[in-house]
C-alpha cells in the first residue's frame, strides 16, 4: 500500500493541473472577496447518483445550522448519468454549493474526498455520501459539540434505512454523551469506521497528512485509523445525525457490489499497512483486533461463507492473514472479545479445518443450540466436538422462566441470567424492529442470577403498531436477547400486545389492532 502522501499528492496534482471543471470554486477569487468564512465544510464524492443526489443535497440545504454557514463541495467522479447536471442546477441557485467535475474517473471515493479536503476552507469538515442524507439538525449538533469541547472529532447516531425498516449502525459509538475522551477508551470505537455521522477538525487532517487511500473498499478504515492514532480527544452524542440508504433501489452501492473476498483482500493490505506504522503496542492491538476478529473471523459466521461453493478461497485467504500474526509483539488471540471466535481461530491454527467449518455451519444453521451453566457461567455445548472445545463460553446468556399477565393490565416476565456482566445491566428495552426511537424501557430487577421485568398497559399504549424485540442492555451499549418464552398477550384499548417466542427462540412483541 502506498504512503498516504501519495494520495495527498494525487489530489493536489489533479487540482494544480486543473483536471476538472468547477462551478463556484470554493477557493475562487470572488469567493475570497465576498464570502464570510464558513463554519462547516460538507464533502460529497458522487458517481452516477442521479437517482438519489437530490435528496442528499436537499438535506444539506435544510440544515438548522443555516446554509450561510455551510460550504458544500460536491466532487463528481466523471459520472455517466445526470448527476453533474443536477448538481449544476443547485449550484446555479446557491453559491455555497460547489461542483468539481473531474475530467477522468478515479474508480473510488478516496481521491474525490481528498480533493474536498484540499479545497475546504472552514475549520471543520464532514463527509456525506451521494446516496445518503443528513438529519435536519445533524451539522449543528456536531458543530456545537466541537466548538464547546475543542475536541478533534465527534460522532453521533447513524441510522440505516432499508425496505424492512430502520436500525442503528455502530450503536456503541452513539449510546451516550461523552466529551474529551480518548478514542482508545471507548469500547469497540474502531468497529464503526465509515464516514457517516462524524465531523472533525480539518487542521488535524492537514497537519498530519491524513487522506483516504485509493481503494475500492476499505479506504474508510485506513483514514479513520490514521485519524484516531493522531487525535487527542473525541466526543460522542446520542442524537441522530446521518441516514444510510440501503433501500433496494440503491443496489449499486459499493458496499453491496463489492465481493466479500475482495473486501477481505483489501483488509489484509490494511493489516500490513498498520503493522508497517510500528505503533505503540496498545494502539496496534486495538486496530488489528478489529480486523482479525471482526472483519475476518466474523466473515466465516455468515451465510455467505456457510453456503459458499468456494470455501477453499476463504480458507486460503485466512491462511495469509494468520501469517501476519506470527511476528506480533503480543498474543493476538488474547485480545479477542468473542470466545467462540477465539476458539474458531485456535481450531484453524491447529489445522482442524473440518471442525472450523462445521463450527460455523452449526452456528448459522442450528436453531436449537444447547446451553450449559457451569460455575454460574454460560457455555455453548458443541455436539460434534469431544475435547476442550466441547463447551465454549458465551459472554452473557438470559433464559426466560415464568411469565404472567396480571388482571390484563401488565405483563411480567422472569428470567435467569448468567455471564461476565450480570452486575453491569442497564435496562430492559422493547425496541421497534422498523423505526429507530420507538422504544420502551421496562421496570426490572435482578438478584442472584434471577430477574424480572414488567410492561404495563399504560406503557404499552405509547408504542405504535409494529413488531418489537425485547433486549437486555448491559455494559451501556451491548444488547442481548432473552431466550425462549411461550406466547402471552394483553388486550387493551382495542389493541393486542402479544409477547411471543421467535423462530430463533428470543422474546418478541407484536402490537396490533384487536380482532
Amino acid at each position: 500500500m502506498r504512503l498516504m502522501s501519495d494520495y495527498r499528492e494525487k489530489a493536489k496534482n489533479t487540482l494544480n493541473n486543473k483536471e476538472y471543471k468547477a462551478i463556484n470554486h470554493p477557493q475562487g477569487l470572488m469567493k475570497r472577496i465576498t464570502n464570510k468564512k464558513k463554519k462547516v465544510t460538507v464533502v460529497t464524492a458522487a458517481y452516477n447518483a442521479d437517482k438519489f443526489i437530490d435528496r442528499t443535497i436537499e438535506s444539506v440545504l435544510n440544515q438548522s445550522l443555516g446554509m450561510d454557514f455551510i460550504e458544500y463541495i460536491i466532487i463528481d467522479d466523471k459520472s455517466t448519468d445526470g448527476t453533474s447536471e443536477i448538481v449544476k442546477s443547485y449550484a446555479a441557485k446557491n453559491k455555497n454549493i460547489s461542483l468539481i467535475a473531474l475530467n477522468e474517473n478515479t474508480g473510488s471515493p478516496g481521491t474525490p474526498r481528498n480533493i474536498g479536503i484540499e479545497l475546504a476552507t472552514s475549520d471543520y469538515i464532514t463527509f456525506l455520501d451521494a446516496d445518503d442524507w443528513l438529519h435536519p439538525e445533524g451539522l449543528e449538533t456536531l458543530y456545537s459539540i466541537l466548538e464547546e469541547t475543542n475536541d478533534d472529532y465527534v460522532v453521533g447516531k447513524t441510522i440505516k434505512v432499508e425496505k424492512s425498516g430502520e436500525s442503528i449502525i455502530g450503536e456503541f459509538a452513539s449510546v451516550k454523551e461523552r466529551r474529551n475522551i480518548s478514542p482508545f477508551d471507548i469500547p469497540h470505537f474502531f468497529y464503526h469506521m465509515g464516514p457517516t455521522a462524524r465531523m472533525m477538525k480539518r487542521s488535524i487532517l492537514i497537519d498530519h497528512g491524513i487522506r483516504f487511500p485509493e481503494m475500492k473498499f476499505g479506504e474508510d478504515k485506513v483514514f479513520f485509523c490514521d485519524l484516531f492514532f493522531t487525535t487527542r480527544s473525541v466526543s460522542t452524542t446520542t442524537k441522530p445525525i446521518y441516514y444510510v440508504n440501503r433501500m433496494e433501489e440503491n443496489n449499486g452501492s459499493l458496499t453491496r457490489t463489492t465481493d466479500v473476498l475482495d473486501k477481505r483482500t483489501n483488509d489484509l493490505e490494511i493489516i500490513k499497512y498498520i503493522k508497517s506504522k510500528e505503533l505503540p503496542v496498545e494502539m496496534e492491538k486495538t486496530a488489528l483486533t478489529r480486523l482479525y476478529e471482526y472483519d475476518f473471523v466474523r466473515t466465516f459466521n455468515s451465510n455467505t461463507f456457510v453456503n459458499a461453493n468456494n470455501k477453499e478461497s476463504f480458507i486460503d485467504l485466512f491462511k495469509e492473514v494468520m501469517e501476519t500474526t506470527k511476528d506480533l509483539r503480543y498474543s493476538f488471540l488474547d485480545e479477542f472479545k468473542t470466545p467462540i471466535y477465539k476458539a474458531a481461530a485456535e481450531l484453524f491454527l491447529d489445522d482442524r479445518l473440518d471442525d472450523f467449518i462445521k463450527l460455523f455451519e452449526w452456528l448459522r444453521r442450528e436453531k436449537n443450540k444447547g446451553y450449559v451453566i457451569k460455575g454460574d457461567l454460560p457455555f455453548y455445548e458443541i455436539p460434534f466436538l469431544e475435547d476442550d472445545y466441547r463447551y465454549i463460553r458465551i459472554p452473557m446468556l438470559a433464559i426466560a422462566q415464568k411469565n404472567k399477565v396480571e388482571e390484563n393490565r401488565e405483563y411480567i416476565q422472569s428470567f435467569n441470567i448468567f455471564g461476565d456482566y450480570v452486575h453491569n445491566l442497564n435496562s430492559i428495552i422493547i425496541r421497534d424492529r422498523k423505526r429507530v426511537g420507538n422504544d420502551l424501557e421496562c421496570t426490572f430487577e435482578v438478584e442472584n442470577h434471577h430477574g424480572w421485568f414488567k410492561a404495563c398497559n399504560l406503557e404499552l399504549d405509547q408504542l405504535e403498531n409494529s413488531l418489537y424485540t425485547v433486549f437486555i442492555r448491559y455494559n451501556e451499549y451491548e444488547l442481548m436477547n432473552i431466550k425462549s418464552i411461550p406466547e402471552n398477550q394483553i388486550k387493551h384499548n382495542g389493541r393486542e400486545f402479544e409477547f411471543y417466542s421467535t423462530k430463533a427462540h428470543n422474546i418478541g412483541l407484536a402490537v396490533k389492532p384487536a380482532k
